[in-house]
């Protein structure tokens, strides 16, 4: 589709360029506007996923807003020669429908007007860099003398050297925010993992606890019975009246409560 006809902007517009060394993630950004005074749904593809992290991939953007995609490029060996494949992405726009939807399934509805722009991936190894400049060295010299009878003509030149300047400039600076992006994408990671982990050091530190509490109230319960537990005592020895000496209780049976007693004492101090 046309740019006139686009609800959305997209920053940039027809390549995403990725500088190597390739040996670690290399990420860039890529910045949807809503042109328009309605939402707008987007949907980012690309035609391989494996190779790329996308995110968000989709979402809604409010009028007169923006959205920023990070999109970042996978560790490979650029000498691969099954990794020399032109890589693209496929961003889908449509109008937010009126009402609850799915966002899912909202792009398998054929009755809406989905809108799609293509970039292609760019990857940029160090070499190929210097080979480029090298390159685009001698073109100027060659435009230079050509053009060295008319001197007025030099002043031109000068021009695209300075675009490139600002441009490789520009391109610096954004790869210095996907870089803190990224960098604040894994300290959100890591503080997600470290949340997990005290929450179950915390579901193990209560069941500890409550298994504390069973085996207390498991031996409160067992010394009670224990303390509560009364001998048959044995039948108290009568003698005839005039006799000096009264009934006695057995002394083996009397050191037997008194010890349970004094158990049953100890333990529920121990315990309450």
């Amino acid at each position: 589709m046309s740019k006139a006809e686009a609800i959305l902007k997209i920053e940039p517009e027809n390549e995403l360029r990725f500088r190597g060394p390739f040996k670690e993630p290399v990420s860039v950004v890529m910045k949807l506007s809503n042109n328009v005074d309605k939402k707008v749904c987007f949907k980012v593809k690309t035609t391989a996923p494996k190779r790329y992290c996308v995110k968000p991939t989709t979402g809604v953007i409010g009028p007169k807003e923006a959205v920023t995609i990070l999109v970042t490029l996978q560790p490979f060996d650029p000498n691969d020669p099954n990794e020399k494949g032109k890589h693209k992405f496929q961003v889908l726009s449509v109008l937010a429908p009126e009402g609850e939807f799915n966002i899912e399934t909202l792009w398998k509805e054929t009755s809406l007007e989905i809108n799609d722009w293509k970039l292609k991936c760019v990857l940029e190894t160090p070499d190929e860099a210097g080979t480029a400049a090298a390159s685009a060295a001698p073109a100027v010299a060659v435009t230079n003398s050509a053009s060295a009878p008319a001197l007025p003509v030099a002043a031109p030149v000068a021009a695209p050297v300075v675009k490139t300047e600002e441009k490789t400039s520009k391109d610096a600076s954004m790869q210095k925010v996907s870089n803190l992006e990224l960098e604040l994408r894994k300290a959100s990671d890591e503080i997600t993992r470290l949340r997990e982990e005290l929450s179950s050091a915390t579901r193990e530190n209560i069941q500890l606890k409550e298994e504390g509490l069973r085996l207390r109230r498991s031996n409160v319960s067992s010394g009670t019975e224990s303390a509560g537990f009364k001998p048959e005592q044995p039948p108290l020895m009568y003698r005839q009246p005039g006799q000096d000496s009264v009934a006695t209780v057995s002394s083996p049976n009397v050191l037997y409560i008194v010890a349970a007693l004094l158990l049953g004492i100890i333990i529920a101090k121990l315990f309450f």
